[in-house]
């Protein structure tokens, strides 16, 4: 098979499904009472990391995470290209460390902005070829205010 950019998308793909796979086999070893509010996050060099809401539940993840451990590698194991995990992190994300600060987003270069049109006009499925497109048009570099910023004057 040719090559094609669509294969530089390739190793993304599979990453965000290991997240997604263990999103889903961490459902099932966590108690009840933690799903809910316990999610992956990310899955690097061995490293699970997972986002909790309240410092209490990150606490209680870190004393039972080497149960977890046992349990999530021997399930990760019957499902191809999912890593051994040899430790678990959490992260406490709060609503209030999610909107601290104003996120800065870069222009697209018009290289980018080519690649991303051209991507379109070969996309079969027409919603992701019409985000793609609207990407594309994406122009002049903008800041995301904050909910709580007063307007300006």
């Amino acid at each position: 098979m040719k090559p094609t950019r669509y294969n530089a998308l390739k190793p993304f793909a599979e990453r965000a499904g290991q997240i997604r796979m263990f999103d889903y086999l961490l459902h099932e070893v966590a108690p009840k009472n933690l799903v809910g509010q316990v999610y992956v996050l990310n899955v690097r060099d061995g490293v699970l990391v997972l986002a909790v809401h309240h410092a209490a539940i990150a606490t209680q993840i870190r004393f039972q995470a080497p149960k977890w451990l046992d349990t999530l590698n021997t399930k990760a194991r019957q499902i191809p290209g999912l890593p051994f995990i040899q430790s678990i992190e959490t992260q406490i994300v709060t609503e209030a460390t999610k909107t601290q600060a104003p996120k800065i987003h870069r222009q697209i270069g018009a290289n980018t902005r080519e690649l991303l049109r051209d991507m379109a006009m070969h996309e079969e499925h027409e919603p992701l070829a019409r985000t793609l497109r609207k990407l594309a048009q994406q122009g002049a570099p903008y800041v995301e205010k904050s909910p709580n910023e007063p307007p300006k004057k």
